[in-house]
């Protein structure tokens, strides 16, 4: 469950502005929580860190694996803010 949601999320933010935008501006983790369980892609640090790796070797191309990286860059920098 997790997994795909992860997975959702990273389709997601390429075609839904709004919802990359309202995760960018978000206070905190528990609001990019909030707003994630709002559409259905909810999960956690812990979720997130036990499977992307398994995520990252899935890539089948050179420009998979470039757009799965910007992603996990930009998750990592969210949630450290």
């Amino acid at each position: 469950m997790a997994m795909d949601n992860v997975r959702r999320l990273m389709l997601a933010i390429r075609t839904d502005a709004d919802l990359k935008h309202a995760l960018a501006k978000a206070p905190d983790q528990a609001a990019r929580e909030a707003i994630l369980r709002e559409r259905g892609m909810h999960f956690t640090h812990d979720d997130f860190d036990a499977i992307i790796d398994h995520l990252h070797v899935q890539c089948q191309t050179h420009e998979e694996a470039e757009r799965f990286h910007q992603f996990r860059l930009w998750w990592d920098f969210l949630r450290r803010t």
